[in-house]
């Protein structure tokens, strides 16, 4: 008789990819608040690991825009900014269209499940729900990724996180109109 083969196990996340989450999560729940300044020794003290990962985490936040470094001087949470979420904005808005454009390369049951939850949503865009429209942008997120472009995936992941951080400015504007025309695009039926 065979001996049994272990199941092949899912490779395991590396300490920096947990680290960043952790940073960015906070960052975007507000913890880590704007213009505070981050040390390495804390960090690695709160999270439990060494400051590879730390720095690592921080070099991979700085380039999401999440993070704003001066060699030997500092490195801080930056101020939010309603220009920045402008510009986010408008990059978000892009990679929608391209995510409508390619709705053919998702699989079936997840373009179905990603249409009911934005069918869902619609009513709370319309009344400008700005929870709503977090969700919607994590949506349109898992969209592109399955997709499967690696550089599309990676560009509205970092776009996202800016968007989501400057967004929390008051003075933010979303545009609207934008946000309810590709909800109800992605609700309607694939065009080819």
């Amino acid at each position: 008789m065979p001996v049994p083969m272990p199941a092949a196990e899912a490779p395991r996340p590396l300490v920096r990819d947990l680290v960043y989450c952790r940073i960015r999560e906070e960052i975007l729940n507000g913890q880590l608040e704007p213009g505070e300044k981050l040390n390495d020794a804390e960090l690695t003290a709160w999270l439990q690991v060494s400051r590879t990962p730390i720095r690592e985490a921080i070099a991979m936040l700085a380039a999401d825009g999440l993070i704003e470094m001066e060699p030997n001087r500092y490195t801080r949470i930056p101020d939010r900014s309603p220009d920045a979420y402008r510009r986010a904005g408008e990059y978000m808005h892009m990679i929608r269209g391209f995510v409508l454009e390619h709705l053919d390369r998702v699989p079936a049951r997840d373009l179905a499940e990603a249409r009911r939850c934005v069918s869902d949503l619609l009513p709370r865009l319309r009344e400008q729900d700005r929870d709503a429209k977090i969700v919607f942008d994590d949506e349109f997120g898992e969209l592109a990724a399955l997709i499967d472009n690696p550089l599309v995936t990676a560009a509205e992941q970092r776009v996202r996180s800016q968007a989501q951080f400057h967004l929390q400015h008051p003075d933010a504007a979303i545009n609207w109109d934008n946000i309810i025309t590709h909800a109800e695009a992605l609700t309607g039926p694939v065009h080819e």
